[in-house]
C-alpha cells in the first residue's frame, strides 16, 4: 500500500493554470463539498498478469498525469477507441459500472475535473474513497496512491492541497479488481466546510 497522503497537512501543492472552459461546462460542488461533475475514461482492460496494485502505478494512458479532455475527446488503448464522456454522479460517489450499465473486471477507469479559483485557496482539504484501488493527480503531481482491494469508504483519506488562482486540474484514476467500482472525491475547508467562490469545469 502506498498514501502519499493520510493525514492533514502532509501535502501542499502550488500550481498555476489558465481558463478557457465555456459557461456551458460550469457547475459547483454539492451541498457537503462533493465534487459530482467529471469527464470519464473506461473501461480500459488490463493485463490477466500483474497485481492490480502494480499496475495503478504503471500508465495506461501515455503521459496520464497530463491528462487535459473534454467531453468527446477520442483515445486509442489496446486497439480500442475509448471516448471522454460527461458524467454527473447521482450521489456522493461515482460508480463507473453503474454509469456504464455494465460489470467491469480487472479495469481501469479514470474521472477528471477541473476546479476554477478567482484566487489563491491554500490549506484546502481533500478527502477521497475508492473502490478498489485509487491514485489521484492533482495539477500534473502524483499526490496519492492507494494500491490494495477495499470497499469504498467515503472520505477514506484526507490531505492538504492548495487551490490556485485559474485552473486546477484533477485526475482520480481508479482500478477494480472485481464487482464494485466506485470513487468519491470531497473537497472543504479545514473545518470541513464546502469551499465557496469556486467552479467546476469539464473542459480546459
Amino acid at each position: 500500500m502506498k498514501i502519499l497522503f493520510s493525514t492533514i497537512g502532509s501535502i501542499t501543492f502550488i500550481v498555476l493554470w489558465t481558463s478557457t472552459a465555456s459557461a456551458a461546462d460550469t457547475s459547483s460542488l454539492d451541498s457537503d463539498g462533493y465534487i459530482r461533475d467529471w469527464v470519464m475514461l473506461a473501461p480500459i482492460t488490463l493485463p490477466e498478469r500483474g497485481s492490480a496494485g502494480g499496475l495503478l502505478l504503471r500508465e495506461q494512458v501515455k503521459d496520464e498525469a497530463s491528462l487535459e479532455p473534454k467531453a468527446g475527446d477520442t483515445i486509442k488503448i489496446n486497439n480500442k477507441a475509448l471516448t471522454w464522456k460527461k458524467i454527473t454522479a447521482s450521489t456522493n460517489y461515482f460508480d463507473f459500472n453503474a454509469i456504464m450499465d455494465s460489470q467491469n473486471d480487472r479495469a481501469a477507469g479514470y474521472m477528471v475535473t477541473y476546479i476554477e479559483c478567482e484566487q489563491d485557496i491554500p490549506e484546502v482539504m481533500m478527502s477521497v474513497g475508492s473502490n478498489d484501488q485509487g491514485r489521484i493527480y492533482f495539477n500534473g503531481v502524483d499526490i496519492y496512491a492507494f494500491t490494495e482491494a477495499r470497499p469504498l469508504e467515503i472520505d477514506a483519506d484526507k490531505g492538504k492541497v492548495t487551490l490556485k488562482k485559474g485552473l486546477n486540474v484533477i485526475i482520480f484514476k481508479i482500478i477494480n479488481e472485481q464487482n464494485s467500482w466506485q470513487g468519491s472525491m470531497r473537497i472543504t475547508d479545514m473545518a470541513g466546510a464546502p469551499l465557496k467562490g469556486i467552479k467546476i469545469k469539464l473542459s480546459p
